[in-house]
């Protein structure tokens, strides 16, 4: 095979459809890897910093506090505690490096939450058997297929100059969710086995590197096939792989001088078309050696050439719901709905997010309702004001970051001026405005906003047209009156205050919205 071609014909496909690339791998990682937009952010770090990490982590047991015990009584390993010192301790991205990129483990970090209201007296290996087990239950079954999707995606667009994002939801709209998830449950667990022999691990993982691109092109595969036709592909091709990989990490490089944005906007992207290349060469060169050779039999996929199209969608009349129409019109009572679920997802977020931080659970935002308005009104905001924009995704992200940053920064000056109270300060933040907004947030609005654009919002009102008109105008006038009672309540005798929400003007809050 060329491989000079493979990589020039990869960097070729980065500029395909660029923006809705650069929205496809934002999603996938943050399914299924958590948010990583800065390695380390130096700017954040101050002695007060390392200070509040220091009392913090006299109070209870962190992940890796928890881990480095493990291994001491293992193997009476080195203390790792000098770290702490280093992890980053600003930023809704930061809070979620922080726990993720230790632990490599959103369930990890959800129990560390726990162990945290416990006082850090849950048992090291009862958090270690049950944060595995949970990880790779909901990872594999919910989030991981979700990665055979962007396969797919990047697969077509490498041919097909108009594919859409929804074409991520393929393995969904194929109703082979639970087949495919048992496949990556399988190849994750004999991954697991052969790490022991650790030589084993690195010949297995290239062995079985193809299976999640087999599975994407035909997801009706079976099991022993798809291993089949993997260690077939990767004969005598492993050591070739593993040379395109390291080649990824050198391209990885200068994300640590520039906050990881290099590999937002364009490493993670290309190594998402150079795999997508590899594979299809390596596919079409070795098909007709394969024993199963029929199992590939996308010949839309195998094109030589790109064309100003569509690949042919099978789903046209089946999964309404999944058939999905960025640049679909929105009712009334739509909107209003949309408004509720954008502020209700805003709000776990932040809930979340301040679990795995301060291990405590805090009603966030302006309201005392489940609601953060702010998320409502930017989401509601971006769907009506920047449909023009649907088409292009480039002009769309630009517009959502300008719009997200209007919005917050005159609800933060209102707040401020009218209320006397902070509910969010970004001050020290690289590249922020009066603490208001700061250039981190609004690159994750911006994605974020795309997101809900083209995929969100779309799959929401086709949730919602299932609900017959009456039932939905009822639960819209619901919400809206309770959300009204909320406001006045809110607004006028009550406000939702207090430590982890609010801090006065003059002071300086740690905290998101």
């Amino acid at each position: 095979m060329n491989y000079k071609k493979i990589k020039l014909d990869a960097k070729k496909n980065v500029t395909h459809n660029y923006f809705k690339n650069v929205i496809v791998v934002f999603l996938c990682t943050l399914l299924i890897s958590g948010i990583s937009l800065s390695s380390k952010n130096i700017f954040d770090i101050d002695i007060t910093d390392v200070k509040n990490i220091e009392l913090i982590n006299s109070n209870y047991k962190s992940n890796s506090e928890i881990i480095d015990e493990f291994i001491k009584q293992i193997n009476d390993s080195k203390d790792l505690d000098e770290n702490l010192a280093k992890r980053v301790t600003h930023g809704v991205v930061s809070v979620v490096v922080n726990e993720i990129t230790t632990t490599k483990s959103v369930v990890f970090s959800l129990l560390n939450s726990i162990n945290k209201f416990l006082g850090g007296h849950i048992s090291v290996g009862i958090v270690i058997i049950i944060s595995n087990i949970l990880l790779i239950f909901m990872r594999t079954i919910f989030i991981a297929v979700f990665e055979i999707g962007k396969n797919r995606y990047f697969l077509e667009q490498r041919r097909y100059l108009k594919t859409n994002i929804d074409r991520t939801l393929y393995p969904y709209k194929k109703k082979k969710t639970f087949h495919l998830a048992l496949i990556l449950f399988v190849k994750n667990l004999y991954l697991f086995l052969w790490s022991f022999t650790i030589i084993g691990y690195f010949i297995k993982y290239y062995e079985y590197a193809m299976i999640p691109y087999i599975l994407a092109e035909n997801p009706n595969i079976k099991m022993r096939e798809a291993f089949r036709l993997s260690k077939e592909l990767m004969k005598q091709e492993k050591f070739n792989l593993f040379k395109l990989d390291l080649l990824l990490a050198i391209y990885k490089i200068p994300g640590l001088f520039t906050f990881n944005l290099t590999n937002y906007f364009f490493t993670d992207i290309y190594a998402a078309t150079l795999y997508s290349e590899f594979y299809m060469n390596l596919r079409n060169y070795k098909r007709e050696d394969l024993t199963n050779k029929n199992l590939l039999n996308d010949k839309l996929l195998a094109i030589d050439y790109p064309v100003n199209k569509e690949y042919p969608n099978e789903f046209t009349k089946q999964f309404s719901i999944l058939n999905i129409n960025s640049d679909m019109e929105y009712s009334l009572n739509t909107y209003i709905l949309l408004f509720f679920s954008f502020s209700i997802f805003g709000w776990l977020w932040e809930v979340v997010l301040h679990i795995i931080q301060q291990g405590d659970f805090v009603n966030r935002g302006t309201m005392h309702g489940p609601w953060l308005p702010i998320y409502g009104y930017g989401g509601v905001a971006i769907l009506f004001l920047l449909k023009r924009f649907r088409k292009n995704p480039s002009k769309l992200f630009i517009a959502t970051v300008i719009l997200c940053g209007i919005i917050e920064y005159s609800t933060a000056w209102y707040l401020e001026t009218f209320k006397h109270l902070k509910y969010w300060d970004y001050s020290g933040y690289f590249l922020n405005l009066h603490g208001r907004i700061c250039f981190e947030g609004l690159i994750i609005f911006g994605l974020g906003g795309c997101a809900f654009t083209y995929i969100l919002a779309p799959l929401l009102s086709n949730l919602f047209d299932k609900i017959r008109l009456h039932t939905k105008n009822i639960i819209a006038l619901i919400l809206i009156t309770l959300f009204s009672i909320d406001f006045f309540y809110s607004t006028f005798v009550s406000p939702n205050v207090g430590e982890g929400i609010t801090t006065e003007v003059e002071e300086v809050s740690d905290y998101g919205h």
